[in-house]
């Protein structure tokens, strides 16, 4: 198994130390949006999604993720999490499709306590939504768990969503710097399928340090691999850039660049009508300037994907239809368009592709201003002969998953 290298998980400690603790009013959001949540085609819902407060991520804390900031500075109890989800769930009357869990897992006892995770299982049994979903790491999936969730959402069905981000350990590992193994995924999409459960696969469109042709080629090939090994759906993400990461580190320094918008479209149309059918957007309308965002303190948003404002409205829209369960036409007539920024966007692919150096150079290069500029010289010449030697596993030169 792949963990999160030495120097990722030291950075993201470091990075997070200095971190806000959360507002204290802040107990819980809600977001709604427009879906599909089986393969095309389905019908367009509403799922309205509850995030609520907890203790946070563990794997955050020991410096896994280089985009994620998904940690609170203290524990919430579990009258505080009951209490929160059930004023969240007062919002509304009718649910379509629900959503419930906090930003990091919703299965681990250390950050949502059992007795309050099978509470907030009881409420939503309680609800009309005949969908309800949450989110897990893989490993902290067991055949108990799902059948005991399964049992108390009452004939609800039960979607899962997985982070998986890529199938491509290597990118995992020294780009994402996550320690998730697809053997993990693997064991989990059929554990939850052989109790009637559905595996959601959350894939990252624009880990750190690959080139925009190498983001959208590890996504395309991670998509295909998810649905071949267990994926119901897969919810595609383009990277964006949050305070507090690594990621964020990297972009003030010119080292990191959020994914385009065309990116996203070039991606649905590499994966062509069938694939497209089974694959939803999320967070792919994000702003920093948009009021209506989910807006932690500890967890601001400094950088979106976007186009350039002349089509921005047009591609949002086209990207909204694709969403709520609109055909492969619409992804069609999205790579249609004829925009200045698009030009520019292709021109940047080319140019990086005829210019960038292999993958592995690149990561060892962007990790030496890390450990000197971040982490100090003295602790990166101790450490720089190791991290080398942990690039070095297994580095195929391939982005695309085996």
């Amino acid at each position: 198994m792949f963990q999160a290298n030495s120097l990722i998980r030291k950075a993201n400690i470091s990075i997070r130390a200095r971190r806000p603790r959360e507002q204290e009013n802040w107990r819980y959001a809600v977001r709604r949006q427009q879906v599909t949540m089986d393969p095309r085609p389905s019908v367009e819902r509403t799922l309205t999604f509850v995030y609520f407060r907890s203790f946070g991520c563990r794997f955050d804390r020991a410096g896994e993720c280089t985009m994620c900031n998904y940690a609170a500075a203290e524990r919430v109890d579990t009258g505080n999490i009951i209490s929160s989800v059930r004023e969240a769930l007062r919002e509304q009357n009718h649910y379509d499709a629900l959503g419930i869990s906090p930003f990091g897992n919703m299965f681990d006892v250390s950050e949502v306590p059992a007795e309050a995770r099978d509470a907030i299982f009881d409420m939503a049994a309680e609800t009309d939504a005949n969908i309800f979903s949450c989110e897990s790491r893989p490993e902290t999936l067991s055949t108990a768990l799902i059948e005991e969730t399964v049992d108390r959402l009452r004939g609800k069905r039960l979607f899962v969503n997985l982070g998986l981000e890529t199938a491509n350990p290597w990118v995992q590992a020294h780009c994402v710097g996550k320690s998730l193994s697809t053997e993990s995924y693997r064991a989990a999409t059929a554990t939850l399928r052989e109790h009637g459960a559905y595996p959601v696969s959350n894939i990252l469109l624009g880990a750190p340090f690959l080139t925009e042709e190498e983001a959208i080629e590890s996504t395309v090939g991670t998509i295909r691999w998810a649905l071949t090994n267990g994926s119901h759906l897969c919810v595609l993400f383009p990277s964006n850039v949050k305070g507090w990461t690594l990621q964020e580190w990297l972009w003030e320094r010119n080292i990191y660049r959020v994914p385009s918008l065309w990116s996203l479209v070039e991606t649905l149309r590499r994966l062509g009508p069938e694939t497209t059918r089974s694959v939803a957007l999320s967070w792919y309308s994000a702003s920093p300037t948009d009021p209506h965002r989910l807006d932690q303190v500890s967890d601001p948003l400094r950088d979106a994907p976007t186009t350039c404002p002349q089509c921005r409205e047009t591609v949002i829209r086209g990207l909204d239809a694709f969403n709520a369960g609109a055909g492969f036409g619409v992804v069609t007539r999205l790579t249609e368009i004829d925009c200045a920024c698009k030009d520019e966007w292709a021109e940047r692919i080319a140019t990086q592709a005829a210019t960038a150096d292999s993958l592995d150079v690149r990561v060892l290069e962007a990790y030496d201003r890390i450990g000197t500029e971040l982490l100090g010289t003295a602790w990166w010449d101790r450490q720089r002969g190791k991290v080398r030697s942990e690039l070095d596993v297994s580095y195929s030169g391939s982005v695309v998953p085996l």
